[in-house]
């Protein structure tokens, strides 16, 4: 076991001589293979579920409960005062919202919450998860498979609750990950991972058990999160003390390194456990891994934490995971950022019928890494209306010398909730930083349902568009305060850019429902893929990335009259030149000296044609 400290200078502080300290532990262990599950067997599955309709015993008055209370009570107001109409202009984006192409009904769960999430392969097959179950689907929505948690557990282990899973796929593998937990005291708690042998999710899968209490006191384990890189998965839950919740039971955050070529294959689990992760002496709170936006990245990974039971803050926790188990030079970095606006625990959401809806707090739910920025999403209050949204952290170069802060946004409104937001990349590579938010809705005048943000190519959202509108108030378990998230699902098919698969909950005949959408970025302008014709070839650009001047070389079957037109970051375009080229090699010049660094797109027309298309980048 090996103690690391690291120093921290803040950014943005207002005292910069002082430090903070960051501690933690790690240690290595092994997992056996527990069982080959073959999705396809249709095991004898009642899907027993008990659930608390209503508590005996008032909630305790703890810190959180009496914060939520003054919260509720400043958001009803405020509905009381606009009577659930506009009070004033919500948003002056031009940022044209998403659509959706395609939408149908999947899981239907036992249990409360949710807890959607979704994976989707290059070859079309969907793996969408509940609180209670998985379900496999074509991209039309036809079942091919459908198992409930618990099942898929018989053999594994003794128990029966099951819950909070978590699905992923892996492109360069091309194979589906699942996690989830079991058990809910120190005496029963594992994390049940499996990985699918074959690109086929309703075949055999390899499950392996780790367990939950790995310091053998009385805690247990809650709320996994997880992300791969290259050659590992990440895995992160919060450990909380028995008879608690999380509201109340908090001791802290854990984060599982693991060989997912082990999962693969089916061999012992190799993997690296990291605790006691503290800043100044307190546990950091819910860490969340960053996954790959186009594709997979690593060696490294990166994680992100909040402040998410605080009234107001701006603290923003980067992590990093320095390298592979294998390498044998695995740490766990970290370092505070500030962002520039703040972030706040938020009220509970109000649906038609009175009744709330759970909104939890503010920690990173959703966390994504493309072209050098890392996107965090989270629920959040806007304080201008005291209502229920979500923010968009952007976090980019935070270790060199010239590191930055966060850049902290609020998307919300003052006549709707919304809440538990997920994230994923809807671009085509350099310079195009689009991404889609899904997350979910509710106000007194609209029942829950799902909802999809879009985020330009500039980083600006576009207004929340209801993809999926509820039919019913949510109404389990009869208490003042339904269960809503606990967190949704959205996922890039990665091998058709700019297309997103997303999931989430809407209200039906008083139960919480799962829906299945597909939407796809519309912008034109940098979502041009690289193109190349037979009348232009032999093309060399270079250098990139360039300072100065910029050449192209290609090779003309024939004469013609070819426009060269550059787009750069906004979607302006520059004629640079039109031209009359002789058949044969030729080689155009400019200058990209007065450019500002970033990515721009090349464009070579003939009439009116795209010809040929090159992404470039400029640095000085």
């Amino acid at each position: 076991m090996k103690n690391k400290t690291l120093a921290l200078v803040c950014l943005i502080a207002l005292d910069t001589s002082s430090f903070a300290q960051f501690t933690y532990n790690s240690k290595n262990a092994k997992a056996p293979l527990a069982k080959v599950v073959n999705m396809s067997e249709n095991d004898e599955d009642f899907d027993p579920k008990l659930i608390l309709l209503k508590s005996a015993a008032p909630k305790p008055a703890t810190a959180f409960n009496i914060n939520k209370q003054a919260l509720d009570e400043k958001h009803l107001e405020n509905i009381l005062k606009y009577n659930g109409t506009s009070s004033q202009t919500l948003s002056k984006t031009t940022v044209v919202p998403p659509i959706q192409i395609k939408g149908f009904r999947a899981n239907i769960t036992q249990g409360t919450p949710n807890d959607n999430d979704i994976a989707i392969s290059n070859s079309g097959i969907i793996c969408s998860v509940a609180n209670t179950n998985l379900n496999i689907l074509n991209d039309t929505g036809r079942v091919l498979s459908a198992r409930t948690l618990q099942s898929i557990a018989k053999g594994i282990t003794n128990l029966n609750r099951t819950y909070d899973p978590r699905i992923i796929y892996d492109p360069e593998a091309d194979r589906f990950i699942l996690v989830f937990m079991q058990g809910s005291t120190s005496k029963d708690t594992r994390i049940i991972v499996g990985f699918s042998q074959t690109n086929d999710p309703s075949k055999n899968w390899n499950f392996y058990t780790i367990p939950g209490n790995i310091t053998a006191d009385s805690s247990w384990s809650d709320y996994p999160i997880i992300a791969i890189s290259k050659n590992e998965l990440f895995l992160t839950i919060n450990r909380l003390k028995d008879n608690t919740y999380w509201k109340n039971g908090f001791i802290e955050s854990y984060v599982w390194q693991i060989d997912k070529d082990n999962g693969f294959k089916g061999d012992s689990l190799n993997q690296k456990v990291y605790f006691d992760i503290k800043y100044n002496n307190k546990p950091i709170w819910s860490l969340c891994p960053a996954k790959g936006g186009s594709k997979l990245y690593g060696p490294n990974m990166f994680l992100f934490s909040v402040r998410p039971d605080q009234l107001w803050n701006d603290t923003v926790f980067v992590h990093e995971i320095t390298n592979t188990i294998k390498s044998g030079k695995a740490e766990l970095k970290t370092r505070l950022v500030v962002a520039n606006n703040h972030y706040g625990l938020q009220p509970n959401a109000f649906q038609p019928n009175g009744k709330k809806l759970q909104t939890n707090d503010s920690r990173v739910l959703s966390a994504m890494n493309e072209n050098g920025i890392f996107y965090l999403v989270g629920n959040s209050v806007d304080a201008r209306y005291n209502a229920a949204g979500f923010y968009l952290i952007t976090v980019e170069n935070f270790w060199g010398p010239n590191a930055l802060g966060a850049k902290l946004q609020i998307i919300s409104s003052d006549t709707m909730d919304f809440g538990y937001p997920s994230i994923a990349y809807c671009g085509n590579g350099l310079g195009d930083n689009s991404a889609m938010i899904t997350c979910s809705h509710v106000s007194p005048r609209t029942f829950p349902g799902t909802s999809l943000v879009y985020i330009d190519r500039n980083l600006n959202p576009s207004i929340p568009a209801i993809m999926k509108a509820g039919e019913s108030n949510i109404l389990l378990i009869g208490d003042s305060v339904e269960r809503w998230g606990d967190y949704t699902g959205i996922q890039r098919k990665y091998n058709e850019p700019g297309k997103v698969f997303f999931n989430g909950s809407y209200g039906l005949n008083n139960d919480n429902r799962t829906w299945i959408g597909i939407s796809k970025n519309a912008d034109v302008k940098l979502n041009i893929e690289n193109i190349n014709t037979e009348s232009i070839t032999n093309i060399s650009v270079y250098p990139i990335p360039a300072k100065e001047y910029i050449h192209v070389d290609f090779n003309l079957a024939q004469k013609t009259v070819l426009n060269f037109i550059l787009i750069d970051m906004q979607g302006k375009e520059t004629l640079l030149l039109t031209d009359r080229a002789k058949a044969g090699l030729n080689r155009f010049i400019f200058n990209a000296a007065n450019l500002q660094n970033g990515y721009y797109q090349l464009i070579i027309k003939e009439n009116e044609s795209i010809i040929h298309t090159k992404k470039l980048m400029v640095t000085h």
